[in-house]
């Protein structure tokens, strides 16, 4: 029986021919090329965030903002570790690490937010009339796209074995990372606005950094 984590003939041969078909392009071009892609897509989104009115403390305490901010900003750089970060095999990360990125980090940043938020009050955790959730998510989605976009760009070709789930590691990074964003402009901790608002647009983000993934991350 073939070990799961070594490749098939078949997937070797796809390998080798996509290597042999991709031109081999000078590390400093190949550098320079991905910083320019990726500050095109981090200034295109931030400009989104302050064009809708970037950072609003709305009188909460600095430490809450900075303490439920790191939170976000930690699951932003193990979403980048895992999903963004070259490795030397050619087959990208191993399906458990994929998947535990994709169902943990929403998971994750959801407790942190409450947990942080405990601690300063019920507040920011009650019903806030007329903010239901909708514009957090549409600006979140607003910031996630060009990121992801970025992502998709400068990893293309990068996964033959599991693209779509390497794409929605992708997704979960530019979802959070927005999110991370989003987190600086709204105080409101209550759970169902936080499910819509904040969570569910990252999950969104995933879906379609696997359907990203399965057209231009394969091989």
């Amino acid at each position: 029986m073939t070990s799961t984590l070594e490749p098939t003939p078949e997937l070797k041969q796809r390998v080798l021919t996509a290597m042999r078909m991709e031109p081999a392009a000078a590390r400093p071009g190949v550098r320079k090329r991905g910083v320019l892609v990726l500050g095109i897509c981090v200034v295109s989104a931030l400009a989104i965030f302050v064009a809708l009115g970037g950072l609003r403390s709305y009188d909460r305490p600095l430490l809450l903002i900075t303490w439920t901010c790191l939170g976000w900003i930690s699951a932003t750089c193990v979403a980048a570790w895992v999903g963004f970060a070259r490795r030397r095999s050619m087959l990208g990360r191993s399906t458990a690490a994929l998947v535990a990125v994709v169902v943990a980090t929403p998971l994750a940043v959801l407790a942190w937010k409450i947990g942080a938020t405990l601690p300063f009050g019920d507040v920011m955790m009650t019903p806030w009339p007329m903010r239901g959730g909708f514009r957090c998510l549409g600006l979140t989605l607003a910031i996630a796209t060009p990121l992801l976009v970025g992502c998709i760009v400068l990893r293309r070709q990068s996964d033959p074995v599991h693209p779509g789930l390497a794409g929605a590691a992708l997704g979960i990074l530019a979802g959070v990372a927005s999110g991370t964003l989003v987190d600086l402009w709204c105080p409101v901790a209550y759970l169902p606005h936080l499910l819509l608002g904040h969570i569910l647009p990252v999950l969104v983000a995933a879906l379609l950094g696997a359907w990203a993934g399965k057209r231009f991350l394969g091989l």
